[in-house]
């Protein structure tokens, strides 16, 4: 084996002394890792030896030769081939690949260079939160790199060339060589992270696939984009900034008794003593925490145009908002909070094509044939229908269900009965329902009946759906007396509103094993959360609010959406998981036309009187 590696090393080093001129080499930026060991990815051009190319790289050329067995046959233009990286530039340990940051380099570029997620760069390295310096070292997880089809990253791969051509795309390129468009964007990152432009060679993998040709039928071809997913098509973002608009009831006004979302309790009323309406101070709040989020994004490469407006709790004023000649140009819209002024907004928006996010209102009625309307909050029936899709059911357990009588026709009650008598039919377990009426019965008949329905030898598991004050306040004080009374193990469960009702007394929620299941839950030990309220008590010199976390979070995971999909996001969302300060947003389009935000956590007020997240 050495001997026929020097002697192809002879026969290469004679034949740079035939060429009158020596051909210099462009030493490449692209990386990868193969068995543990770093290569740069060299592309051969016309006239190099292996020579040039181990001078260029300063590696000796039997190093090259191993690396690259495929060599022994002579260069071929356009290979690839693998070039050790010395140790001084891969600094590394155990866990980590140590990289220097270098000039014009951007947190995207470096996570494909490494085949790993920016979030996983940001989470051990925090200060690239501020952006990249020249020269700071970034610690970069261990992980084996394979291109796009699972096949080897670079591995002596041949590549055909080809010259992008007037008015084509990645996706159309990528279909004619039958080759996937993140593929391609793979061995041509360098040449493409700005955007496809004319001339430019790109580098096409040979395909094990017949490429599909270009007589193809145009029928046929048709038919053949109608069933590709619009997420399956790539977008490259090339730094142009979105056009996203944000709409807020900022202004001051009276005697509006408008309940925002179900975790609020408070009415819109002025204040006498001169002091922001609840509305308004929602708005603030929600803003505070969109801007924080766009100063994150901004650092991530990530440019936005924001149109903030006041829509002054109009709908008239909304109208004219829509009207005006840049608002159609919006790639994205948030907002308002109040059903009037949502209404023309989401006409808006599905006449144009725009995404509309809705981020507290979350009410379908009135909405329902609005495909684009995407619903970030959840009413209580939405609540109640997500929990039983998730409830598991525990043979050894006694279940008993307690429903409001005075709202027991109710559509939205009626449904969610048909789903837990359903789930439990299914699974072959017998549970108890309970019809109770605020203030009707004495405390001692309530709790006998409640009595007769629990169980001293098992664990009772208690749901109730219902979020009104006095009805939930009366059942669950019942259930804590009988509970303590005859030291009876319970399970209850409610919705994400009863973290708020002022009359319902803390000492229930822990003595329960109360679990309260809820789209939002801020863990305050997390280190992005931490950062975050360093930074916005900095920043506002106040306490972030759940509505500071929701603007956050509503600006981070939409406008990183944009910058993934593009403007036609709304569809591929159910496609886009990204971790927020406050919720995971799982997306899926509902039998109403509308996108709903489905996630759910679960809240413990456990009887040690902790209180956890089981944030699945």
């Amino acid at each position: 084996m050495i001997k026929r590696i020097l002697a192809l090393l002879t026969l290469l080093s004679v034949s740079t002394f035939l060429f009158s001129q020596e051909v210099q080499v462009k030493i490449s930026k692209d990386k990868v890792r193969v068995d543990g060991k770093t290569y740069y990815v060299h592309i051969v051009q016309t006239g190099e030896t292996l020579y040039s190319i181990s001078k260029a790289y300063g590696v000796n050329q039997s190093d090259i030769a191993i690396s690259n067995p495929d060599i022994y046959a002579g260069l071929k233009v356009g290979q690839a081939l693998k070039i050790p990286v010395s140790i001084k530039e891969t600094q590394s340990d155990e866990d980590y690949i140590y990289h220097i940051v270098k000039r014009k380099e951007t947190l995207f570029g470096i996570s494909r260079m490494y085949n790993v997620s920016m979030e996983d760069i940001i989470r051990l390295n925090p200060e690239v939160k501020e952006g990249l310096k020249l020269s700071q070292t970034l610690r970069i997880p261990k992980k084996p790199i394979a291109d796009i089809e699972q096949q080897p990253a670079v591995d002596s791969v041949e590549f055909i060339l080809h010259e992008v051509q007037p008015r084509e795309g990645l996706f159309a390129i990528s279909r004619k060589y039958g080759v996937s468009p993140k593929e391609i964007e793979y061995y041509n990152y360098e040449l493409i992270k700005d955007g496809l432009k004319l001339g430019t060679t790109l580098r096409i993998p040979k395909p094990k696939v017949k490429p599909v040709a270009e007589t193809t039928d145009v029928k046929a071809e048709n038919e053949m984009q109608v069933k590709v997913s619009p997420c399956e098509k790539s977008y490259n973002y090339d730094g142009h900034p979105f056009n996203v608009a944000l709409l807020l009831p900022f202004t001051q006004t009276g005697n509006q008794a408008q309940t925002l979302v179900e975790d609020v309790d408070q009415k819109d009323v002025q204040d006498p003593t001169g002091q922001l309406t609840q509305i308004t101070q929602v708005s603030l709040e929600f803003y505070e925490g969109f801007l924080l989020a766009l100063d994150t994004l901004k650092k991530m490469g990530i440019s936005v145009n924001l149109n903030v407006r006041d829509t002054k709790r109009s709908s008239h004023e909304v109208v004219k908002i829509i009207e005006s000649k840049d608002f159609a140009k919006s790639d994205l819209v948030i907002g308002p909070y109040i059903y009037e002024e949502i209404k023309p907004v989401a006409e808006f928006a599905a006449k144009n094509n725009i995404n509309f996010v809705s981020p507290i209102y979350s009410n379908k009625e009135g909405l329902a044939d609005k495909q684009n309307v995407i619903s970030v909050s959840q009413s209580l029936q939405n609540q109640l229908e997500i929990f039983a899709k998730n409830l598991k059911v525990d043979p050894n357990k006694n279940y008993l269900v307690i429903y409001d009588s005075t709202i027991w026709y109710s559509p939205g009650l009626k449904h969610f009965d048909s789903l837990i008598t359903q789930k439990f039919t299914h699974a072959g377990v017998a549970f108890s329902k309970y019809n109770h009426k605020t203030a009707a019965y004495s405390s001692v008949d309530v709790q006998e009946r409640l009595l007769k329905m629990l169980k001293r030898d098992t664990v009772n598991v208690v749901i109730v759906p219902s979020d009104d004050e006095p009805f939930t306040a009366e059942i669950l004080g019942n259930l804590y007396a009988v509970k303590s009374y005859y030291n009876l193990n319970t399970e209850v469960y409610g919705p994400s509103r009863w973290r708020k009702l002022k009359n319902l007394p803390p000492d229930y929620l822990f003595a329960l094993n109360t679990h309260v299941f809820s789209p939002f839950y801020v863990d305050y030990s997390q280190k992005d959360v931490k950062n975050f309220v360093e930074k916005y008590r900095e920043q506002f010199r106040s306490e972030p609010t759940q509505f500071s976390f929701l603007g956050y979070d509503v600006a981070f995971y939409f406008i990183s959406a944009l910058k993934e999909f593009g403007p036609s996001l709304t569809p591929c969302l159910s496609t886009f998981s990204l971790r927020t300060l406050q919720t995971n947003f799982k997306f899926n389009i509902t039998k109403e036309g509308y996108e709903l935000n489905s996630n759910q956590f679960i809240i413990r007020y456990a009887p040690d009187f902790t209180i956890s997240c089981n944030c699945y």
